[in-house]
Order: C-alpha cells, then structure tokens, then sequence
C-alpha cells in the first residue's frame, strides 16, 4: 500500500481515540453516545493494523471484534486479533475484505464498574484487480518511443493508474502517477525487451497488483534467410513451401517483376506448374524497418516415365496364388532411375512408406486377399519421381475342411452294408462343393469324388480316409479331413448245456442260463424274422407257465438267445425246453 494510504488511516485512527477521549471522567468512553459513529476504511492484506486507547492505568481494557455480515467473530484467518502487553493495544491483520465492528469495554478496576462499548465500524476494501495493459507493438531501433495504456481491471478500480520502473518493492519505483498511459521520456538506445509495470487504486487508494508490460525494440533486420534451399519440384506434385527466417515473421515476397505476392508471411508458395525456373524476392518488416531483398530461385522438373511392371495376368500387371504358395517376383523396368514399391498409393497418401526398393520384388502378404501395389521410378539426378504404375497381387483362400456325415453309421458291425459318407462345405469355406476322397493322408490315392463315397472294405478292422473340397475356379485345394470307417466283428453265440433242457411233465419250468454278457431272449428266429421283439432280458430266462407240455407226448418249446455286449448281436442260440411225459404204470397183478 502507498505512504498517502497509510497516513489516510492513522489520521482516522487518532480521530477515533481523540473522540473516545472526550469529557472528564475516569470512565469517559461513557461519555460517547450511541449516536457517536466512528467509523475507518482500511485496505485488505493491511497487516498489524494498531489499536489503541489512550489508557487509564486504573482501568482495564477489553476488545472484541464482529463480522457485520454473520453477526459473529470473524473465522480465524478472515481479521486476526494480535494482543499486545497491554490490553489497551491490540493488532489486527485484516486479510478479508468486509464490514467489521471493533469495540472495547473499559472497567474500573478497584470498583469493577464498566463503561458503555465503544464501537469503531472498520470498512475492508479490497484492493482493485490488477489493470488491464497490452504490449504495445514492437519498434524498429531509433523509432518513436510507444504510448502503454491501462484501463481498469474491474473491481474495486477507480482508473487511477500508478506507473512503476520494476516490481522490486511491489509495486518499485514511481515513474508517474494518477495516469492512464505513459511514454518513457528516453529514446531506447539498444534493441532489447523494456519492462514497465502499472496499478490501479481503488476510491479509497486501496492498491492492487501490477500487470507487466513489455516494450519491444527489435534490432533493424538482416536480409532474410531461405529454408531448405534449393527449392525444386517435380511436374504435377505439390509445389514446395517457402520459407523465410529473420528478426520476427513480418516477410514480403516478390516476383521477378516486383510485384507484391504476399505480405506479412513467413511461408510462401509458388502458383507456377510448367516445368521452368522462376525468380524470387523476399525482404523483413521489422516495426518500420525493411531489410534488403534476398534473391533466389524455384525449379520445376519433368518427371521421369511411368515404369512397367511384369508377369502380366490379361494384360495386366498381376499374380495369383493359393494361400500357402509361394509367389514368384514383380519385375519392374524404366530408364535407369531407382525403383520404390508401395502398399498405398503414394500419390494420394504422400506420407506413404516404400514398402519395398529395386526390382525384383517379393510380394510379402500370406493371408488370403487382394492387394494392390504401386511402383514409381526416382530420377537419380533430379530426384523426381514418376506416376505409379499399378500391379495386383491375389491370394486365393483355401476352402475349409469338409463336414462329413455317416448313413446309418461309420462303426458297422462285420456282415452289415457299408455306409455312405456325405460331404458338405464347412462354415464360411470358399470351395465350390467339389469334393475328392483319398485312403491316404499325403492324398496320392484317390477312391471317390463327389459329394458322396461309400467304402468298400468288407474285413474287420478300421479304415482312414481323407476327404477336401476344392475350387475349380481358383484351382486351390482345401484343408483335408480325416475321418474313419471300423467293421467291428461279431460277438461269439451264447452256449448252454444240456441242450434240449429235459424236465418231466408237471415240474416246474427252469431257468435257462447261457453263457453272455446281455441276453435277448426270442420266442422266434430273430434273424429268420429281422422284426423280432424280445420276450426277455438278461442272464436268465424261464419259459412260461403256458409252456406246459402234456402227459402222455413230449412237447418241445423252442428259444432263441442272442448276446449284445456292445453294439454287434451275436448270432441265436437256439435253446428248447422239452417236457416229457409221466409213464404210465400197468395195475398189479398177482396170482
């Protein structure tokens, strides 16, 4: 805070203790009234702020402060109290801007009797925002010195405006006062960065801080320099940009006419396409200050012709392989310049990467697809670069691995009818639904083609076949299947003895137990008669009661048992019952 603000404040401050100080008594702050309004204005960030009251050494002295706007005591860091020895002096930081209420209470000490408060309203102001100040334009050397303008940054800002040489003692040296613009009276005398710094004050010369402002003297300017000299181009490629370097980025640029192209660019580019060359000037603005003109020149060359690319598919420049294959080469031929091979085409994506450089060139893609390459030949001596000439590289997809299926099934028991496999594309393959069948995995013998294949073995044992699809388009053969057709042999007939099984008429019927492991039982041949329904599972069958016999004939009651321990039926088993008939005895003779 300025001197002229803090003597504002300690006039106020004896104002307030001399009015506290009227009339005769011991106790004279009773001799203020309600209707006495003292009041003090102080800037925020006023630190160690003194109060005092011109002490009676019989009384004591007590102080409170309140924050108008809560009714309370201020919170703590908002306006702190600092008691000094004495209690008839106190301190207060007053960190945050607001209405404050300070009062004391005196008392007697012998008699403890206490005055009326003495209240002093503190008003805290908070200090203005810092101005707003623009950089004025930098200066040539030996130019007018510049105005520098603030105006207000808002707040509590009255547009008085304090101009200062440094900030060395926020704000430093005064340089003048109570102004909205200032000149440095000195002519700069070196190019350099010259700083100044201005605030503003509030109503109640309550100070903010300083907004830097920099005047800047550039030196008067060399002749330009050029970037990436030479600059040359190639006949229908992008012409290149020309680029200028000096003091600043003010350039002007010339054509060998002189007329004006373009002003206050760093960059320029040339409007010319026929291959020639072509004159240039570009001189630096600097404040007022113009450089001389450096000279220099564009070329545009003819390119190089479009190379050619072989082996040729229809005329055309291309290779086709089934994924897996390797591909022969591109051969590429032109006048004598360097090759480059491209994934992308480098002419509609310049940022393309040579994929690949010389002849000949090795396609690298594996899976399936079509790609496209692009060739261009480099002038050795110009270093322009053809049009691309195009070559097209195909890897056909393999079809995927047939799905086969079995009718009835590929596990058939020996003496059944062989089954009939049938393929089928499997899902997303690529073939044409022509399929080959071989009995080796290295697909020399082939025994079928077609959708369908039906083996002809007959022997027990188990069989391998492979089966692919191909495409007669493409001429790739797909991935192969392998899959297995097994004759199993039959299991062994149950066996009984004694067979016939003999009981006599009237016992009763036995249980008949075979040799197996999963006894059908038949009442009729099953295989004479293929439709057949078990009357009885298990190791054990006892005929029925109706299997009865008579007394006087032997009766035979034929069955047939079959075992299936797996899924082959062995062959029956015929087993009979044979109920023979009781004797008939003669009477008894006697003499």
């Amino acid at each position: 805070m300025k001197t002229k603000t803090k003597t504002k404040q300690k006039i106020l401050k004896v104002l307030a203790i001399c009015i506290l100080f009227l009339g005769n008594s011991q106790l004279m702050a009773q001799t203020v009234t309600t209707t006495d309004v003292i009041t003090q204005t102080v800037c925020v960030n006023t630190l160690a702020e003194p109060y005092e009251v011109i002490y009676v050494a019989t009384s004591n002295y007590a102080w409170s402060l309140v924050d108008q706007s809560t009714g309370l005591p201020p919170a703590a860091g908002v306006a702190n109290i600092t008691p000094s020895a004495n209690d008839w002096l106190i301190y207060i930081d007053w960190n945050q801007p607001g209405v404050y209420e300070l009062s004391f209470v005196e008392t007697d000490a012998a008699t403890l009797c206490e005055a009326s408060p003495v209240v002093l309203t503190i008003t805290v102001e908070d200090n203005s925002n810092a101005p707003i100040a623009s950089n004025p334009a930098p200066i040539c050397l030996g130019d007018p010195n510049p105005a520098m303008l603030a105006t207000t940054g808002g707040g509590t800002g009255n547009s008085v405006f304090n101009w200062y040489a440094d900030n060395a003692g926020s704000p430093g040296l005064l340089l003048i006062a109570n102004s909205s613009t200032y000149t440095d009276p000195i002519p700069y005398p070196i190019d350099n960065t010259y700083t100044y710094w201005v605030t503003e004050e509030s109503a109640n010369g309550c100070e903010g801080t300083a907004t830097l402002v920099s005047v800047i003297v550039t030196p008067l300017p060399l002749a330009p320099t050029l970037a990436n000299l030479p600059y040359e181009a190639c006949f229908g490629l992008t012409n290149p940009l020309f680029t200028a370097s000096g003091v600043g980025t003010n350039f002007n640029w010339y054509d060998n006419l002189g007329a004006q192209l373009a002003n206050n660019a760093v960059t320029y580019t040339s409007t010319e396409v026929t291959p020639g060359t072509y004159t240039y000037f570009v001189e630096e603005v600097v404040g007022s200050c113009t450089s001389q003109q450096a000279t220099f020149t564009f070329i545009i060359h003819t390119p190089p012709a479009v190379p050619s690319i072989t082996p040729l598919i229809a005329g055309l420049p291309a290779i086709t392989i089934c994924e897996g294959e390797i591909p022969q080469d591109f051969v590429a031929t032109g006048g004598g310049g360097t090759f480059a091979w491209y994934d992308s085409d480098p002419v509609a994506n310049p940022g393309s990467v040579a994929v690949g450089n010389g002849t000949p060139f090795t396609p690298t893609q594996t899976a399936p697809g079509i790609y496209d390459y692009w060739l261009t030949e480099t002038n050795l001596t110009t270093t322009c670069v053809s049009n691309v000439a195009a070559a097209t590289f195909i890897v056909n997809e393999l079809p995927v691995a047939p799905i086969v299926a079995a009718a009835p099934s590929a596990v058939i028991c020996d003496g059944d009818l062989n089954p009939i496999f049938t393929a089928a594309q499997g899902t997303g393959s690529t073939g044409t639904s022509t399929f080959e069948w071989y009995d080796d995995a290295a697909l020399t013998s082939q025994v079928g083609t077609g959708l369908t294949f039906q083996p002809t073995q007959t022997v027990v044992d188990i069989y391998t076949f492979y089966v692919i699809e191909t495409n007669s388009t493409t001429g790739c053969d797909g991935l192969q299947l392998s899959f297995t057709f097994e004759i199993i042999s039959l299991p062994s007939a149950p066996t009984y003895t004694p067979n016939p099984h003999e009981i006599c008429y009237g016992d009763a019927n036995p249980a008949l137990t075979p040799t197996g492991s999963n006894l059908l039982w038949y009442d009729i041949d099953p295989v004479a008669n293929p439709g057949a329904v078990a009357i009885g599972t298990g190791a054990s069958f006892t005929p029925p009661v109706s299997a009865a016999g008579n007394a006087t004939t032997v009766t035979t009651y034929p069955y047939w048992v079959v075992d299936q321990p797996g899924t082959c039926i062995s062959p029956p088993l015929q087993v009979d019952l044979q109920i023979n008939p009781l004797p008939t005895p003669g009477p008894i003779w006697h003499n």
